[in-house]
């Protein structure tokens, strides 16, 4: 068997774990450079390396850099710098980031994203082990538009849950990943960052798709109480399910950028005032100023034994959880008052939906500041509506087919003697009666398996 072109162009070093690809290596060029080759196996090779001509035209420090790709046969190899560093996955071994060290981390990200959707290229493939921090502190994206040429991950009941945690909603559904899809999932890696925790875990993918798609999102400073609620809104703007409410990577970064300028602002100690040699004179001045001011405050009363009590300005607390309230009002001189909980759909169970005084308000120092708790939204019963038959129908017309039926739909891949695409199962099946809302999981040819074990073309 003839070796790979690839290795025929360059020196393979090393074979590094493939991932969701065939192959990766890393290798030397001709002139002792350092470089990644990835191997892949695209539906389309010449669509997939158009696409790919296209990454390699966003140049951006916070990209790794496509230097060359080729065509062997079936497969494309595609070649970049070689990026060493920690992944996001790495960086959290020991726990959540730095809140500032992880905002910043995904600002420089998110301004590689806002480079390659300038171009109009996707990314497509944003992960923990896409995310690297170098040596010298440089965010590199690797990875930029391979995930084109990766097969549709197993979204099925048992299919191993970790498939399915960096899914955008619409991806899950069956529908193109979008420049708001990378935003989603480098929101995913954010909140990962801050956390240590993935947003949507559970026994398998499928669960874990279902909760993308139609689960709640629980705030960042539930789970690391140092995240402030400027930072927490914008993770939570992120993962808006649906994707016109996400804004742009480049918005991603402006904001993020903004609450580490703030933040540094904050810190910044008072700047040292000159010296003056008129230091004798000066406190001559303040001495007098002194015993003027004293002379005016006994004369209004300011010290008689009934002293006016120092006022706070009541913090904002809605959005916090009790404790996180709490400790706001400590910080502010404040304390917490009569605290209920009531039915909500403007926040998550736990949260706090109103106080009383409200923000900004000036209270006496001590105060007390009341407290209303979401215990969750009011319940509604679903509605319970046929399961529509979708089998031997295309893709795109099973989905659209149910999710007018209001069905939450998670598909899956297999190869089949059915054509490339067209649906070969489901399951609840066709005709049965299910809550509205719940999920149906589909099942798609990928063609006929030839002799030598690939999907036909």
């Amino acid at each position: 068997m003839s070796e790979p072109l690839y290795a025929q162009r360059y020196r393979l070093v090393e074979a590094l774990p493939p991932g969701w690809a065939l192959a990766v290596h890393r290798a030397e060029d001709a002139g002792g450079r350092p470089v990644c080759i990835t191997v892949v196996r695209p539906a389309d090779s010449d669509a997939f390396m158009r696409r790919m001509g296209v990454v390699a035209a966003a140049r951006h420090l916070d990209l790794a850099v496509v230097l060359d790709m080729g065509q062997d046969g079936a497969d494309v190899f595609v070649v970049t710098e070689d990026v060493r560093g920690d992944d996001a996955a790495a960086l959290v071994a020991r726990g959540p980031l730095p809140v500032s060290v992880a905002t910043m981390v995904a600002a420089e990200a998110a301004a590689g994203l806002a480079a390659l959707h300038g171009h109009g290229a996707l990314h497509g493939g944003v992960e923990p082990e896409t995310l690297v921090q170098t040596g010298d502190g440089t965010v590199k994206l690797t990875g930029a538009g391979l995930a084109g040429a990766y097969l549709a991950p197993d979204l099925r009941p048992g299919a191993p849950a970790a498939g399915a945690r960096y899914l955008s909603p619409e991806e899950i559904q069956g529908r193109p990943p979008e420049p708001a899809s990378d935003v989603y999932r480098l929101g995913l890696v954010l909140y990962l960052l801050l956390t240590g925790s993935h947003v949507f875990d559970g026994p398998d993918a499928a669960t874990v798709a279902r909760e993308h798609v139609d689960g709640v999102v629980q705030p960042p400073q539930f789970r690391n109480p140092e995240v402030p609620p400027a930072l927490s809104q914008i993770v939570l703007r992120a993962l808006e399910k649906d994707p016109a409410r996400r804004g742009s990577a480049g918005q991603l970064q402006q904001d993020l950028s903004g609450v580490l300028g703030a933040a540094q602002v904050q810190a910044a100690p008072p700047p040292e005032k000159p010296k003056s040699r008129g230091w004798i004179w000066a406190i001559g001045v303040l001495v007098v100023v002194a015993l003027a001011g004293l002379g005016i405050a006994w004369a209004a009363g300011a010290f008689d034994s009934e002293t006016p009590a120092k006022q706070a300005a009541v913090p904002d607390l809605v959005g916090m959880t009790e404790q996180g309230a709490a400790t706001a009002l400590e910080q502010a001189g404040l304390k917490v008052g009569r605290v209920v909980s009531e039915q909500s759909d403007t926040g998550p169970a736990g949260t706090v939906v109103a106080q009383d005084p409200a923000a900004g308000s000036k209270v006496a120092n001590g105060s007390l500041v009341a407290l209303t708790l979401s215990s969750g939204a009011s319940p509604s019963p679903p509605s319970s509506v046929a399961v529509p038959d979708v089998v031997g129908s295309a893709q795109a017309q099973a989905v659209q087919s149910l999710g007018e039926a209001g069905f939450v739909v998670v598909i899956a891949q297999e190869s089949n003697p059915t054509p490339a695409g067209q649906v070969v199962s489901q399951s609840p099946t066709g005709g049965v009666i299910a809550k509205s809302g719940s999920t149906v999981n589909i099942s798609v040819s990928t063609g006929p398996v030839t002799p030598s074990g690939s999907p036909s073309p």
